[in-house]
């Protein structure tokens, strides 16, 4: 319940900030269901490299990463853990279990695996992870994205 209140939120939230009223559409529209899914597929090639360039082009300015032990990142301090090494996945893999499209906004719920460089404080395991997508300047990208550690 409180997981739904919170993307109910979010969606709420960035659509009254891009100025763009919350529509909710059953089944997402194929262009941005195709890009968005193309976005998701790009982020995992990206983590898996660990390509700074790329996630600097997915993650939206203001990106927020809520990790499952309730750790909060921006961007800025995602991108420095990726560059000092001190966040490196040896591989991950993304599968999209459902995408809602409402306006300008997507929401998608995955089922991730990663395996991290030995030696990193992160741990290696499955998430749930919601994350949400805006369509900035014609173009998407993630702005939020929380997990939780499946056991």
């Amino acid at each position: 319940m409180k997981r739904t209140l919170l993307v109910v939120a979010l969606v709420a939230v960035s659509s009254f900030v891009l100025g763009q009223p919350a529509r909710s559409s059953a089944t997402p529209k194929g262009n941005d269901e195709q890009a968005v899914r193309q976005v998701v597929n790009d982020l995992a090639v990206a983590l898996g490299k660990n390509d700074t360039a790329a996630l600097d082009r997915i993650y939206a300015d203001d990106y927020t990463f809520v990790g499952d032990n309730g750790m909060i990142m921006t961007k800025a301090e995602r991108m420095a853990a990726f560059k000092s090494g001190e966040l490196k996945y040896e591989s991950i893999s993304i599968e999209v279990v459902s995408l809602r499209l409402f306006g300008n906004t997507a929401v998608a719920v995955t089922r991730i695996t990663s395996k991290f460089a030995p030696g990193l404080k992160f741990t290696d395991g499955k998430f749930i992870t919601t994350a949400t997508f805006v369509k900035i300047k014609g173009r998407w990208q993630l702005v939020a994205a929380g997990n939780t550690r499946l056991t």
